[in-house]
């Protein structure tokens, strides 16, 4: 909850302050973090699947589907490259947008470690074998 308040008020924050819009020509915030996002899902799935198969070049991989990223959001790399760009020389904002990646991610991992011990009722937890 503290972290969904966090983002929101971030986003009212920035939203809010004129020195830290986004210029025209220049990917907006919340498109720019879903686009970050996605490349970093892409080099992690690229790094492990050239990590189970040799034969997989990881830097084509990360290439290519870099390249299918930049498709499905509609943007081309130079686009993306002069935003990062933009974002890189405006640090403030480029953390906001790191902690809000990095939340996500926070979420996605709980959400995950919640479903593989689903399984796990009341019944299995460990207290219950130390009462006598």
């Amino acid at each position: 909850m503290k972290t969904f308040l966090f983002v929101i008020s971030t986003c009212i924050w920035i939203s809010c302050s004129d020195k830290n819009k986004t210029p025209p020509g220049i990917i907006p915030l919340n498109e720019m973090s879903r686009i970050m996002w996605d490349i970093i899902r892409a080099q992690s799935f690229a790094n492990e699947t050239s990590r189970k198969d040799s034969s997989i070049n990881v830097e084509s991989q990360t290439k290519a589907l870099t390249k299918k990223v930049f498709e499905i959001h509609n943007v081309s790399s130079s686009l993306f490259d002069k935003s990062y760009d933009w974002y890189s020389s405006h640090p403030d904002i480029l953390r906001i947008m790191f902690d809000s990646l990095y939340s996500q991610k926070q979420r996605e991992s709980d959400l995950q470690m919640k479903e593989k011990y689903k399984h796990l009722g009341k019944d299995s937890l460990p207290g219950k074998f130390l009462k006598k």
